[in-house]
Parts: C-alpha cells; sequence; structure tokens
C-alpha cells in the first residue's frame, strides 16, 4: 500500500505497479526528504554532468587536433588517413560497445593482455568510470572530426597567413584565431552533444551494465548515470517503482534544460568574434 500500491493476480503475485493510485507530489519529496535516495541521486547528477561533458571534452579535443592535422597540405594520403579515422563511425554503435566491453575483462582482455597490465577495469568504479570515458570517446571522435575538418575548409587561410604577418606563430594564431572562429560554427553542435550523452542509456547499459554495484546503494550502481538509474528504478533490483522513476525523469528533464539554457548563453557569448 501507499506508495507501493501493485496489482495482484489469483496467485497472490504482483506482477505491475498500479498506475490508478493517485500520490500527488510524495514521489518527489521521497527523493529529497530520503536521506540514502538523495545522496544516491546526487552521486548520479554528478557522475552524469562528468560523463557528458568528459564525452565532449575528449571527443571534440580529439577530433579537433586529428582534423587541424590532416588540414595540412603537405601531408600525402589524406584520404586514407581519414577514411581510417572514420571507421569507428561506420560501426553501429551497440555492436562497438558490446565488443569494448570484452577488451575490459580484468583476465583475458585485449588491452590488459598486450599492455601485460591487470587492471580492474569493470570492478573498480573509479576505473570502470574511465573505461566508459575511453569507449565513448572511441565512437564520438569520428563525428567531431568530420565536423570540424568541414569547418576549418570554410575558414579562409587569408585569415592565419595575416596573423602569421604580424608575427604570431602557428600555434598562436590556431589558438587565437581559428580556434574562436571554428567555434562559433561547432558550438551548437556540442550543446546537442551534451545533451546526447547526458541521456546516452546504451554507454552504460552495454558497456557496464552500472555495474560496479556500490555497498549499501540498491537504487544506481557504480557507473550509472540519471537516465539508467531511472531504468534501475523502474525496472532493476530495487523493483518495479514506475512512479518514482517518473518523478526522477521529470527532474532530469528539467536538468538537462537549464543545463542547455547556460550552455546557449556561452555560445551567444561566441558570437561576438565574428
Amino acid at each position: 500500500m501507499g506508495l507501493f500500491k501493485h496489482f495482484v493476480n489469483a496467485k497472490g503475485e504482483n506482477p505491475a505497479q498500479s498506475w490508478k493510485q493517485n500520490v500527488g507530489l510524495a514521489n518527489y519529496a521521497r527523493l529529497f526528504s530520503e536521506g540514502n535516495l538523495a545522496s544516491q541521486f546526487l552521486k548520479a547528477l554528478t557522475w552524469t554532468v562528468i560523463f557528458a561533458l568528459g564525452s565532449v571534452v575528449l571527443t571534440f579535443g580529439l577530433g579537433f587536433f586529428l582534423a587541424l592535422t590532416l588540414n595540412d597540405d603537405r601531408i600525402k594520403g589524406k584520404k586514407l588517413y581519414r577514411s581510417f579515422l572514420l571507421l569507428p563511425y561506420a560501426v553501429p554503435g551497440f555492436i562497438s560497445l558490446l565488443v569494448w566491453s570484452n577488451f575490459y575483462n580484468q583476465d583475458f582482455s585485449l588491452i590488459n593482455q598486450m599492455l601485460h597490465l591487470n587492471i580492474p577495469w569493470l570492478s573498480d568504479p573509479t576505473m570502470a568510470k574511465i573505461a566508459v570515458l575511453l569507449t565513448n570517446t572511441w565512437m564520438g571522435f569520428p563525428y567531431m572530426f568530420i565536423v570540424c575538418a568541414g569547418a576549418l575548409q570554410s575558414i579562409s587561410e587569408d585569415i592565419e597567413e595575416a596573423a602569421k604577418m604580424d608575427g604570431a606563430s602557428g600555434v598562436r594564431a590556431t589558438w587565437c584565431i581559428i580556434t574562436p572562429l571554428l567555434l562559433v560554427a561547432v558550438a551548437p553542435l556540442l550543446v546537442s552533444t551534451f545533451a546526447f550523452n547526458f541521456n546516452n542509456f546504451n554507454a552504460i547499459q552495454l558497456l557496464t551494465e552500472g555495474e560496479p554495484f556500490p555497498a549499501g546503494e540498491y537504487t544506481r550502481d557504480g557507473t550509472d548515470t540519471l537516465i539508467s538509474m531511472v531504468y534501475r528504478i523502474a525496472f532493476g533490483r530495487s523493483g518495479s517503482d514506475f512512479g518514482f522513476a517518473s518523478a526522477v525523469s521529470v527532474i532530469l528533464f528539467a536538468v538537462t534544460g537549464v543545463l542547455a539554457a547556460l550552455q546557449f548563453r556561452t555560445i551567444k557569448k561566441l558570437e561576438d568574434v565574428n
């Protein structure tokens, strides 16, 4: 009863939670009033922000570096290099995640055997988070590479040449002139990438299934983001608590909207570069 009213079949089993019970705002009050739930929510929120922001920074940084490198006319065979760099983007994401999950096996993984290491990739909470970020970087940098390569080709070479004539080094011209101009073009895509990774369920569920499971926590696993935490509440170990999962989903929507609004304000400042 209470917040946990269920349908009951003839055998006395609880096949599903009832959706007819009116609980008002009790699920929201439960999230912020129960200390254990509030702590787990804040931990999931912190890791979600780190995961989304880290994914954007790592994929954009690597994609921009490779696009900038292959934008140099002195490099021969650029088309071949670009084709190889697009391979991770051509492989379906769920296949990449399942393959990478095998790469992180502590005893028989490709990574540990090649490097002669014994890293507990998926059993240690910190290493599991690093594994998630590394895999997401591998899957996301080709997209950023394509975007940055196209944006770089739209920037006139005369701008960089003029900067060099004024005494700026190649690194300074790239950092102070090319990069701000490129950010004006790609900033909206960075915001959309952040929002996508903020709600990226597959990267967690297919790679780690949210594990490792911390002691004393029943609502979220060690690598669960908010969206996978919602899944865990609704269908995981804590039971079919659909009402509470819906409440967390609404909070997740609000948090995503606020973060997106803050990022769009930053984008407006970048428009002054033009």
